[in-house]
């Protein structure tokens, strides 16, 4: 129990180290930052408890929106996907959804993708529209969410490949 709660400050404080002082000023074609940090929400235990899950989501968004002078796209975000998290895992996983660190090891490859994807596409989807604050440009929000999306999504499978071989 110790072992994965280091584990899981550990994670929570590289994600936040890379999100500020690596990610944030990447501009991969001008415009592209990926969003890393979200890494923490996806390998956090599916067992594990859903109010202090969600506790830690928001203090999550809440330190990279203080460190990055965001005015709350990442708290609120975050509070989003980690609230509907175990709907998604049930969805995504099925059967399986009882095993308590899937996303590392112990499932189909299909359903990781499938998840990870979903978890990444509804954070951004809602992070990018709270960023906007605006029904008028959902052409950029969506252009945002998808170009975001790939972005993060090959970073975080490389990381979750690495993660895995340990």
């Amino acid at each position: 129990m110790l072992h994965e709660n280091i584990k899981l400050v550990k994670y929570f404080i590289l994600g936040v180290l890379l999100q500020v002082l690596v990610f944030e000023s990447w501009n991969f074609l001008g415009f592209i930052d990926p969003i890393f940090y979200i890494i923490f929400i996806l390998i956090y235990k599916f067992d594990g408890s859903q109010i202090q899950f969600i506790l830690l989501s928001f203090t999550l968004g809440l330190v990279i929106d203080l460190l990055t002078q965001n005015p709350g796209s990442n708290t609120i975000s975050c509070i989003v996907i980690s609230y509907i998290r175990p709907f998604l895992i049930n969805f995504s996983f099925g059967v399986n959804a009882d095993i308590s660190n899937g996303m590392v090891s112990g499932t189909r490859l299909a359903n990781r993708i499938l998840f990870v994807g979903l978890m990444i596409f509804i954070h951004h989807l809602v992070y990018f529209s709270v960023s906007y604050f605006s029904f008028s440009t959902y052409i950029d929000i969506l252009k945002n969410t998808i170009l975001t999306g790939l972005l993060t999504s090959i970073l975080i499978a490389i990381t979750l490949g690495f993660i895995s071989k340990r």
